[in-house]
């Protein structure tokens, strides 16, 4: 029997944020059994669900009542994987601290604090092949009791058209990868008025046919892995944790938001695919 969990006790990360270039804060607070995952922000709970998203390029970020808070998706991956369902998260700033541009320091501290509670966990479990296409991109999930993410990029440049999946119990293999761009789409970035916090500190930057970063990749195809973790902080806007076979050609946020929405659709009209589960298959 899978149970809810929340953290041991409250925990803080600072840095800036990578779209704002400000000094960010967050501090998280556990929280009793049914709370599920939340924001706090100047007064204002916004909680962690697909119904809050207000932008989708570039980040997934959300917003109520005139409070937006950007890049939740880093954050919300590393409590999906590490199946921490009640927290609060209180953002001092605009944007979630990009950290390394990875998932890595969120799991290495958070991953020692787990509170195992009570009550028998919920999960979102697809019954229904669903798929999205738009323009050029394409996703689809089918019927699963694990999770399990493909993720299929073309890419411009030295790493042409490859596949990655990762499959729960594997964690390790997508949170080490850092968020990503090419060097020509940088000015283009930066005219959007994004990327003011982006450095090789925490974006890993690539060109036709090199990596900028020093250290080089941490992956061969550390590209994708992003875009897999990517996609698991995104579906943990279901407000449960995720199970299905996921497939995601060339896909990011708007996509996965639109997913997430089609899903949420699904359930309400069926009320059918919210299930408890014993335990997870790996």
């Amino acid at each position: 029997m899978v149970k809810e969990k929340t953290l041991k006790e409250e925990v803080k990360f600072e840095g800036v944020g990578i779209h704002t270039g400000e000094k960010a804060k967050v501090i998280l607070f556990p929280e009793e059994e049914g709370t599920g995952i939340r924001f706090f922000k100047e007064g204002v709970f916004i909680p962690a669900r697909y119904e809050f998203v207000v932008n989708t390029n570039h980040s997934t970020d959300l917003g109520r009542e005139g409070k937006v808070i950007k890049t939740v998706e880093h954050i919300l991956s590393v409590l999906h994987l590490l199946g921490i369902t009640n927290l609060t998260i209180e953002v001092r700033g605009n944007e979630i601290p990009i950290m390394d541009g990875s998932g890595r320091e969120f799991y290495k501290v958070l991953k020692n604090l787990i509170l195992e509670q009570e009550k028998e966990a919920e999960y979102f479990k697809v019954k229904n092949i669903v798929e999205i296409f738009k323009e050029n991109s394409y996703i689809r999930v089918l019927p699963s009791a694990e999770l399990e993410i493909t993720y299929e990029g073309e890419f411009n440049n030295f790493l042409g058209r490859r596949k990655f999946t990762f499959r729960r119990g594997r964690e390790e293999d997508i949170v080490l990868a850092r968020t990503f761009c090419f060097d020509w789409e940088i000015e283009f970035i930066k005219k959007a008025g994004l990327g003011k916090g982006g450095s090789l500190e925490n974006t890993l930057v690539m060109g036709k046919d090199k990596v900028y970063n020093p250290e080089g990749l941490r992956y061969e195809d550390e590209p994708l892995r992003h875009k897999v973790f990517d996609i698991v902080g995104d579906l943990y806007l279901l407000g449960k944790p995720f199970l299905g076979r996921v497939y995601s050609f060339r896909g990011g946020h708007s996509l996965n938001y639109e997913l997430v929405k089609k899903l949420a659709e699904l359930e309400k009209s069926q009320g059918m695919i919210t299930e408890k589960v014993s335990q997870y298959t790996t």
